[in-house]
């Protein structure tokens, strides 16, 4: 399994954007039907602007295959509309420690 933590640093308005769309018909709901999907999260920062997705994948691959998916339907022209900032993504491995 695969940890994805996505930072977007949006402006105030953005951040509510992203948010409604997390919770709509778009959102969320068509993220969990896709192949090697195991769980995401969607965390405010303290600045309530900092929007963080954590997410579980079965393999990095699948996720970027949902990613590409989400960019070729607009995914990318939405969040050049909501980002104030540099988004950022980490790909993480559980060790067991």
């Amino acid at each position: 399994m695969i940890y994805v933590i996505a930072k977007c640093p949006c402006h105030e308005e953005g951040a509510s954007k992203l948010i409604d769309w997390a919770k709509g018909d778009d959102g969320f709901s068509v993220t969990r039907t896709h192949k090697g999907f195991k769980h995401i999260e969607l965390l405010v920062d303290e600045d309530n602007k900092t929007i963080y997705l954590y997410e579980q994948w079965d393999t990095k691959e699948e996720h970027q295959a949902y990613l590409n998916f989400r960019m070729d339907n607009g995914l990318g022209d939405f969040m050049e509309e909501i980002l104030e900032g540099e988004f950022s993504l980490s790909y993480l491995s559980n060790i067991g420690a």
